[in-house]
């Protein structure tokens, strides 16, 4: 995203709160995420922006969690999807709802910052999506 472009992300650290066992708030630069874990790996919920990726990698690291099997995305802003293509490429399964994945895939407008947005990476789109409750669908 050009707005996390001007950030930087060298001065951001990455801080985790624990919300129960196996649970945990990541705290960075943009939107929270949170991060389950267990003995067969980790789901992480958003990825903040891609410049932050090995920090949130130690980060989950340092909280007892493993690969990333599954990122959910909660919208298309990128600093909850900016961080999916590192997680896709090394095998995550990345879920959102049918919107996310047809806004990732096409230019937008922000009209807040008067910018627009290009397509994600193939590898950052989401590859399982849902309509609405119940009804999922694999891209």
């Amino acid at each position: 995203m050009a707005i996390a472009q001007q950030q930087d992300f060298s001065k951001i650290n990455i801080e985790t709160q624990q919300l129960a066992p196996s649970l945990d708030m990541l705290m960075g630069s943009g939107g929270n995420m949170a991060l389950s874990t267990g003995s067969d790996g980790s789901v992480l919920v958003d990825t903040e922006h891609a410049p932050l990726n090995e920090k949130i990698r130690a980060a989950i690291k340092a909280a007892g969690g493993s690969d990333v099997k599954f990122v959910i995305n909660t919208h298309y802003h990128g600093d909850h999807t900016g961080g999916n293509e590192p997680f896709g490429k090394a095998g995550a399964v990345i879920i959102a709802q049918d919107n996310v994945r047809a806004r990732m895939s096409t230019e937008q407008f922000m009209a807040a910052f008067n910018q627009k947005i290009p397509p994600s990476p193939a590898a950052a789109l989401p590859t399982v999506t849902f309509r609405g409750p119940g009804r999922r669908r694999e891209a």
